[in-house]
């Protein structure tokens, strides 16, 4: 389910204030790339981009026109995760 704009400002924000949740935030994402990757492999270059910003001091990374931010790559890796594991529990599952 998409987040709402309010929510999108506020995990905005709270990434840009607080350095441990940004830390938390990219850890877990992180660990959902090889499996959204699996579902999607032309999500690559927006991980690598989502790297960057969350690499670079808040309020620094300069996005062109039109780009997608942390936020909107993360909803496509989500998407994309869970959608994989959608798959790996239906082709694991048996029909009797």
């Amino acid at each position: 389910m998409p987040l709402s704009d309010e929510k999108k400002a506020s995990f905005r924000d709270r990434l840009n204030r607080d350095p441990d949740f940004r830390d938390a935030f990219l850890m877990e994402a992180r660990n959902m790339y090889k499996k959204a990757l699996q579902f999607n492999t032309s999500l690559e270059d927006e991980i690598n981009r989502f790297e960057q910003i969350l690499g670079a001091d808040p309020g620094t990374y300069e996005f062109m026109e039109g780009e997608l931010d942390e936020i909107d790559i993360f909803e496509h890796i989500l998407d994309a995760y869970d959608s994989q594991l959608l798959e790996d529990e239906k082709d694991s599952s048996t029909i009797n």
